[in-house]
């Protein structure tokens, strides 16, 4: 999984915008550094990928004002853990517990990086 670059077409115009949507895109980038470090199972590669693409979309659309980590750390929470957690698919990579931990300490302010280690 490759990270996610920052973009001159992201930006909004807005400063705090940019700074809050390009924190978001660094500590996804974070997540997918880790998950390369790891040997995981297949539908966390595939939960990162589709998680991926949907963030440079919502990039795409200049979410002024909108908190992506926000938004996205919930959407995180609510999917984890995938569906071979604990299972013989399972390759206890600890990428869940990780991300779990992570995101409820994200939506508690501050609100820091979701994946910052």
């Amino acid at each position: 999984m490759r990270p996610l670059r920052w973009k001159s077409r992201y930006r909004t115009g807005d400063p705090e915008s940019d700074r809050g949507n390009r924190a978001f895109l660094d500590c996804l980038n974070r997540l997918i550094s880790t998950a390369g470090q790891r040997e995981h199972c297949r539908e966390m590669e595939e939960f990162i990928g589709q998680f991926s693409a949907e963030a440079e979309e919502a990039l795409e659309e200049h979410p002024t004002g909108r908190d992506l980590r926000r938004e996205f750390g919930r959407r995180l929470l609510a999917s984890l853990p995938l569906a071979p957690y604990g299972g013989t698919a399972c390759r206890k990579c600890g990428l869940c517990d990780l991300a779990r931990q992570e995101i409820a300490e994200h939506l508690n302010p501050p609100a820091e990086c979701l994946f910052e280690k």
